[in-house]
């Protein structure tokens, strides 16, 4: 066992290193690329390193190691230099885009909108605003007995709320970079406000740490407008410390409403909440091994139900059952629940497992190389033009993708590509809105912070 869990650890330095490799090639990494195997590094390096003693299958960390190769060559068919030299143009006008009175407007009216909707949502499945404030835990407990027996009814209040606190986080990041110390701190709490609602009444977390995502990806797209290709500042590792807190604190309570909070032994709670954290950060990568593992002929702790291919299914549900699938899937989209011990349970599988499904093992690798091309154009386009829409809002989506990939493919939710379509009409709108005469753009009269 220490031998295959020190080969798997040697296959995810090799993720690190091939994001390395592109950093030296393309000179930063802010880079899709590079984030992309940054956060498979994460993803794979700290659940093996700290839960050392679990066994893993060291061929499931190489095949995910030939996937970040794969999504890594799609970009080798650009001329980044000239890319980077181009995007230099755009700084003139960027504070002017992104801090412009449309984009702050929406941002306000998305947000707000986003607590609307998530409130009448909750009058729909039949909680009051007096329960919630009487007993927090009792309430978000009860909705999470809805949410798991698959008995919340489907309203459209529920649709659009989680839609507009994605826009509204994506926008908050996109005017936080210009505005004022003082405007920052709102815009920080507003842009998160719907997705903490949601983790602490609805016992979501997913909402949150996704908004997060997509707050961070909107400071990017202003960081590459501007010409700072930082992915992190030295300045910004004291606030993410403190929004790291933040969240841990967040999904604490997220956790304690799911029943916890009536066990009255302090020592099991904490055992529980330990198990809980545990195998949400590291479950993951050992459920995809065992899968792995069982898929390719060798031993595994489950016995899963074989499967014909899918054709695409798993990684672009919505689509298909809009052109007339009949094909069911479980909540979590996989049922099977790999366990170790009582440290790790859950049925997140990652999105490779899907991606199997789908493509099989060449397939996947295959598509992971179509899909690196393709975002990699996008991208490339992104930088060579002067007010680009298409390529910022594919940007942000891709970061999230690339987050939410340890999970699943980001491309199951009908919601997102609601959320994209969104996006992309209010950077349009916005790109007229601050457009005079087809050539210059108007004055802001706000003057950004200095710090």
């Amino acid at each position: 066992m220490t031998f295959d869990k020190c080969l798997a650890l040697a296959f995810s330095l090799m993720i690190l290193g091939q994001a390395y490799l592109v950093r030296r090639y393309v000179g930063t990494w802010l880079f899709p690329a590079c984030i992309f195997g940054l956060f498979w590094f994460g993803y794979t390096f700290f659940p093996l390193a700290i839960l050392f003693w679990v066994p893993v299958n060291p061929y499931a960390i190489a095949f995910i190691f030939l996937c970040t190769v794969a999504f890594s060559m799609g970009s080798l068919a650009f001329d980044w230099k000239t890319a980077f030299a181009r995007n230099t143009w755009k700084r003139e006008t960027t504070a002017v885009v992104y801090g412009s009175r449309f984009l702050r407007n929406v941002f306000y009216a998305t947000t707000l909108s986003s607590l609307l909707f998530l409130v009448l949502n909750l009058v729909v499945q039949g909680f009051s605003l007096r329960e919630l404030f009487i007993d927090l835990y009792a309430s978000a407990s009860a909705y999470a007995d809805l949410v798991y027996s698959e008995s919340v009814k489907i309203n459209i209040f529920d649709r659009f709320g989680v839609v507009f606190a994605y826009s509204g986080a994506i926008l908050g990041g996109l005017i936080f970079s210009y505005s004022t110390k003082k405007a920052r701190r709102f815009i920080l709490v507003l842009s998160f406000l719907p997705a903490i609602f949601t983790a602490v009444v609805q016992s979501s977390k997913g909402t949150l740490f996704l908004s997060v995502v997509f707050f961070y990806a909107g400071i990017l797209v202003y960081r590459l407008s501007a010409g700072n290709l930082y992915l992190f500042e030295k300045g910004n590792i004291k606030a993410l410390t403190f929004c790291a807190l933040v969240l841990v604190l967040i999904t604490t309570v997220s956790f304690m409403s799911r029943g916890l909070d009536s066990i009255e032994d302090s020592e099991e709670v904490r055992g529980m909440l330990l198990a809980r954290f545990a195998s949400y950060s590291s479950g993951h990568i050992y459920g995809f091994s065992d899968w792995f593992a069982f898929f390719i002929g060798k031993p595994s702790a489950i016995v899963y139900p074989h499967e014909g291919t899918a054709y695409g299914f798993y990684t672009l549900t919505p689509i298909f059952k809009m052109l007339g699938s009949h094909k069911v899937t479980p909540l979590g989209i996989f049922d099977d629940y790999y366990s170790y011990g009582d440290l790790l349970a859950g049925n997140i599988y990652t999105m490779f497992r899907g991606l199997i499904l789908d493509f099989g093992i060449v397939g996947s690798v295959l598509f992971m190389f179509s899909i690196g091309f393709l975002l990699h154009s996008a991208f490339y386009s992104m930088l060579c033009k002067r007010r680009p829409v298409f390529g910022v809002a594919l940007f942000i989506f891709a970061v999230a993708y690339f987050y939410n990939s340890f999970i699943v493919s980001l491309l199951v939710w009908s919601n997102i590509y609601v959320a994209f379509a969104l996006l992309w009409t209010i950077l349009q709108a916005n790109r007229l809105v601050t457009q005079t005469d087809g050539h210059r753009l108007t004055m802001v009269t706000e003057v950004p912070a200095l710090s």
